[in-house]
């Protein structure tokens, strides 16, 4: 081989060798004009600091590490729990027209008597929200193997909804989307600690959907909310940390010894050192005095917090700039300068609208079924629900509502337009008086009307008493003959 050859092969090896360790992307494409093992293109221009940013797998599938985060760490907790909390805060409003007011009234009472708005829809949607999937298991007295049967479910019947999280669920089939409907496995079966139960018995729910290169990697459930919150999340416990090794060496004290090194070069110059320091230290914590030689100096040092408020306001703001959430709701940090904090609240307002309401008002709907089969024994076709007002008004302001509701109820029942039993009820609803109003009573008059006074009698003499009035059908005394 001659020496052309060999130094032209040793050149194509170091371009090679540099594409490999540039990136994939020069990889595949080779080498372009400005770039090269001599001439490298601008880092800010190069896919090479997005793929050594990333780190390139899921921490939805750390069933431990996301477990002690959600345990230890309270920013974690906040994160996961106040948006279901907000979202679902009050309850939800069944409306129906196959229902009348009181059935109505009925299940609202028992989805509150059993809490199942807390306990069990808020819970699964805090696992959903952790872990990236959780459900709802309806648990009856029927066969766990075979498919629920809610025509099946009496007045007598036990009924449980109890929330898990997707690693208490293990199913049958994993990853059943594909490209077309009718190749789908659908789930038959999930186990629930070493019980199968029936797919039709768990109402499942997914986290946020992950793209379909990686969707594989989640066995069919959504990735956590935390995925991308690394990050940030990093950053916080490194300032947390920094704050904290900083308050621990606040002050440091400095003792000049003359003679150091030389004493430092005797056998027992060290501990000779040691006891000095020793001896100081001791008379300024109990006699607040400090001995010294003539010659030996001493120094107290403070660090400085110079900095640390601003990068610590900046990972706050990149925190909540990642969940959408304000400060005032993470950190409990009011809003500052011209800003009221409204179009902080509007905005997440929107998310858990989006994240949390419109995610789970079908699974609300379900339950709702099937609690009405319990308790009517049959399952309404138009069941609804509307949520409470995420934006909480003062006393006020919740005052002036009050009054122009019932300003229009009356409005509306003065036109015709109202019976006084829809007046009544709607009045009973909202509250608008402090006591409930009997809707049993078609009318809004009095019971006893006054009477007039007797035209011709003398004066001061009462009236006849009306007829039908049982407390004036006391029978006049006999005239004497």
């Amino acid at each position: 081989m001659s020496i052309e050859k060999i130094l032209y092969n040793a050149e194509h090896f170091r371009e090679y060798e540099f594409m490999m360790k540039n990136g994939l992307n020069q990889a595949v494409i080779g080498n372009f004009p400005g770039s090269g093992p001599n001439q490298a293109g601008q880092q800010i221009g190069q896919a090479d600091t997005m793929w050594n940013t990333l780190r390139w797998y899921l921490i939805s599938n750390m069933r431990q590490l996301i477990t002690q985060l959600y345990a230890e760490i309270g920013l974690v907790q906040t994160i996961v729990d106040v948006p279901v909390d907000d979202g679902l805060r009050g309850g939800v409003d069944f409306k129906s027209k196959q229902l009348s007011a009181d059935q109505i009234n009925e299940l609202q009472i028992y989805f509150e008597r059993e809490d199942i708005i807390n306990s069990s829809i808020a819970q699964a949607l805090k696992w959903n929200r952790l872990f990236g999937g959780a459900g709802i298991i309806v648990m009856t007295d029927q066969d766990p193997l075979e498919m629920l049967n809610i025509q099946a479910i009496r007045v007598d019947s036990p009924l449980e909804f109890r929330a898990v999280d997707m690693w208490e669920l293990f199913s049958d089939k994993q990853d059943t989307d594909t490209f077309d409907s009718s190749l789908n496995e659908k789930v038959t079966q999930y186990s629930y600690r070493s019980r199968r139960i029936d797919a039709s018995r768990v109402i499942t729910m997914k986290g946020v959907k992950a793209p379909s290169l990686i969707r594989p990697r989640l066995r069919g459930w959504g990735m956590s909310v935390l995925e991308t919150l690394v990050r940030s999340i990093n950053q916080y416990f490194k300032s947390t940390a920094l704050t904290f090794e900083v308050l621990d060496e606040f002050k440091i004290d400095t003792y000049k010894l003359k003679g150091l090194a030389n004493l430092l070069q005797m056998p027992d110059g060290g501990a000779s050192v040691r006891q000095r320091v020793a001896m100081m230290n001791q008379l300024k914590n109990y006699l607040n005095a400090i001995v010294l030689d003539s010659e030996d100096e001493y120094e107290q040092k403070e660090l400085s917090f110079q900095g640390i408020s601003e990068t610590l306001q900046g990972i706050r703001m990149q925190v909540a700039s990642d969940m959408r959430m304000p400060l005032s709701k993470l950190f409990g940090i009011a809003a500052t300068g011209f800003s009221s904090g409204e179009d902080d609240i509007e905005n997440y307002n929107a998310m858990v609208t989006s994240s949390v309401r419109a995610k789970c008002k079908y699974d609300i709907l379900n339950v709702g079924k099937i609690v009405c089969q319990k308790l009517f024994q049959m399952v309404p076709d138009d069941l609804q629900c509307d949520f409470k007002p995420l934006r909480i008004l003062s006393a006020e302001m919740e005052e002036n509502v009050k009054s122009q509701k019932f300003a229009r109820l009356m409005t509306a029942s003065d036109k015709g337009l109202v019976s006084v039993k829809e007046c009544k009820d709607a009045c009973n609803k909202e509250n608008l008086l402090p006591i409930q109003l009997d809707s049993s009573v078609e009318t809004l008059e009095t019971e006893f009307e006054p009477e007039p006074p007797q035209g011709n009698g003398p004066p001061g003499s009462s009236a006849p008493p009306k007829a039908g009035n049982a407390k004036h059908q006391a029978q006049k005394p006999k005239e004497a003959e």
